[in-house]
């Protein structure tokens, strides 16, 4: 699904990774770990692109998607290409807008159709929507930090993306909920590149494990 190629990422004179090379196998989930600032969530940045956005960056290499090399890419393919690559956040991404909207703002811009049903599965996939089905209309800023991460998870997954980056998606949450998370996306049809600093959690939910 994901081939990374010689891959080197530097800032300015600070070198964050050289020479990286990672096979990314379809409908598995992979980690990525390593010490804090190492360079895990600019990985994920590189992959989905969104590096062409970052100051006084140098990239060389390749990252092949599907065989075709995302560097490469004009920014109007990149569009249609991140609805099937999407990065998700360890600080929750929350529109200022209702927690409804968050998602079928998206919803209505990658026009997926019976909004309200998928969105509503979304919010069950990720045990949400018993919590908050009786405010889906109030300002999705009053949820709490595990709630607002479960909400843009659930947004990500509204989209159907052929690949999630997902970074820390259980941090916010008790054990109990990353457990149940963690079995929802081991039985997710996708392919999952996670980083986690939990260790229990890579053994139990990957296939594979890189450590920058």
């Amino acid at each position: 699904m994901l081939n990374i190629k010689n891959l080197s990422l530097s800032y300015g004179d600070k070198h964050i990774f050289e020479e990286l090379n990672i096979e990314i196998k379809e409908n598995e989930i992979t980690a990525i770990v390593g010490a804090s600032g190492i360079g895990k969530s600019s990985l994920f940045l590189c992959i989905n692109q969104m590096i062409r956005y970052e100051k006084s960056y140098k990239l060389k290499g390749e990252i092949l998607y599907k065989g075709i090399d995302l560097m490469k890419e004009s920014e109007d393919n990149l569009t249609k290409i991140r609805k099937n690559i999407i990065y998700v956040s360890q600080q929750p991404d929350i529109l200022p807008m209702s927690i409804y909207e968050n998602l079928a703002f998206i919803a209505r811009i990658h026009k997926i159709k019976n909004i309200d049903e998928k969105i509503n599965a979304a919010l069950e996939k990720v045990y949400l929507y018993d919590e908050i089905k009786d405010r889906l209309h109030t300002d999705a800023t009053s949820l709490s930090g595990g709630q607002q991460q479960r909400l843009i998870l659930a947004r990500a997954l509204l989209l159907e993306p052929e690949v999630l980056l997902l970074d820390e998606p259980t941090a916010s949450l008790n054990e109990e909920l990353s457990h149940k998370i963690g079995l929802m996306l081991k039985e997710h049809k996708s392919t999952i590149i996670i980083i986690s600093h939990f260790k229990s959690q890579v053994k139990k939910l990957t296939n594979n494990v890189y450590s920058l």
